[in-house]
């Protein structure tokens, strides 16, 4: 989620991704349902607390577990010879927003994967504004590049002329890090490289309820002008209902454009108002440099923990100075830069595009942030198995 606004680490925030040219959201009926409305409570029923608890705690701790581990390869299709595309085909990538540090190490290591395999890539420089995203289109379509990618979050349907455009001239289009799996896309589109939001999601409240032994106060944070926001904090209050009934959950809603000015004051506000809170949950980690104050500022340090998704530099920072983040969700920008070359020369080749990329997630916190560097680095610590992988995938070791 790219946020121009912020000025430390990766503010794209989300995994996660835009402050402009937002996605429509799309509905999720099971996971959106307990968090419809700007702001929402829920408290599950206290029966069966002892044994309902204890058996939930124990489900959320084999998630917690499984997510613990380094992650591992799983291929997302079958192989291909990817230097047996034409030497003469272009890749043309479109980022969201050019100046933002996520997007920059993505188009970097995409570029790399391009050079390797012998295929033009251009990285449309722009400065994030919607009129730029069409003039790259244009470009791209005038120049008959052999794929258009729309890189981090751009909204397709703020460029349907140009989509349609694309398909007239039969140029397959991606949009690459924006949707959650299993979220519809736009029809125009030739193929996507999902995200896994909702996992992360469960992830961060499987955790909370394993750390607090089944008693946490959670404040979930959502910022419902991301497509994905909804979707990973409607799986977050799922996770809480089904492993942690006694467990009480509240919602509330900050858009990315509102952090700098709102989230200090509403989290010092939901504070007050409940001294039982004792995790926040921010569906992206990069408003945790807005929160931490306010925990500070209600008195709460040391009390009120914060549990996020994304894996951000500084906020793995904030992870080893003990400053207010217990556990973050992390992803390895490198493979996920690697998992949209994967499907991008794929349909570039003339192969049917994959379903889902598998791009995993891993639990940071105390016990391994160390692996992640001092400072962290943005993609250290996560293994290096997808190289290998993917190098077979694509028969480049052969």
């Amino acid at each position: 989620m790219s946020n121009p606004g912020l000025l430390i680490g990766r503010s794209r925030g989300p995994r996660r991704r835009l402050l402009r040219g937002l996605l429509a959201v799309v509905p999720v009926a099971v996971l959106l349902a307990a968090c419809s409305s700007s702001t929402s409570s829920t408290a599950a029923k206290p029966a069966a607390k002892s044994s309902g608890t204890s058996s939930g705690i124990a489900a959320a701790a084999k998630v917690v577990a499984q997510y613990s581990k380094l992650p591992t390869f799983v291929p997302p299709g079958p192989a291909f010879n990817a230097r047996k595309l034409d030497a003469g085909k272009t890749l043309f990538s479109i980022p969201v927003d050019s100046q933002d540090q996520f997007v920059q190490i993505l188009e970097n290591d995409m570029a790399a994967v391009a050079k390797t395999v012998g295929i033009k890539f251009v990285d449309y420089s722009n400065d994030g504004n919607p009129a730029s995203w069409t003039t790259g289109m244009e470009q791209a379509v005038s120049e008959h590049a052999n794929l258009i990618d729309l890189l981090a979050g751009i909204n397709p349907e703020q460029l349907t002329p140009q989509m349609q455009a694309a398909k007239a001239a039969n140029i397959p289009v991606v949009a690459s890090d924006a949707y959650s799996i299993g979220q519809a896309s736009d029809p125009l589109l030739t193929g996507v490289v999902d995200v896994p939001y909702a996992e992360a999601g469960t992830i961060m409240a499987d955790w909370t309820i394993q750390n607090s032994g089944g008693h946490a106060n959670a404040l979930v944070i959502e910022s419902n002008d991301v497509v994905s926001s909804p979707v990973e904090a409607g799986a977050a209050v799922t996770a809480f209902h089904r492993n942690c009934p006694s467990c009480t959950v509240k919602v509330i809603n900050i858009p990315v454009s509102d952090w700098a000015s709102e989230t200090q004051t509403q989290v010092e506000s939901e504070l007050r108002a409940d001294p039982n809170i004792n995790y926040i949950l921010p569906v992206y980690d990069s408003q945790s440099q807005y929160i931490t104050p306010a925990i500070s500022l209600a008195g709460d340090t040391g009390k009120v923990h914060i549990v996020s998704y994304d894996g951000t530099a500084f906020v793995l920072k904030y992870l080893l100075s003990h400053d207010g983040v217990v556990m973050d969700v992390g992803e390895d920008l490198k493979w996920i830069a690697w998992a949209i070359m994967d499907q991008e020369m794929r349909i570039m080749a003339g192969l049917k595009p994959v379903a889902n990329e598998n791009t995993p997630l891993m639990i940071w916190t105390q016990r391994n942030i160390a692996s992640a560097g001092n400072p962290p680095q943005q993609s250290k610590g996560y293994g290096n198995g997808f190289v290998q992988g993917y190098e077979k995938l694509w028969e480049l070791s052969s």
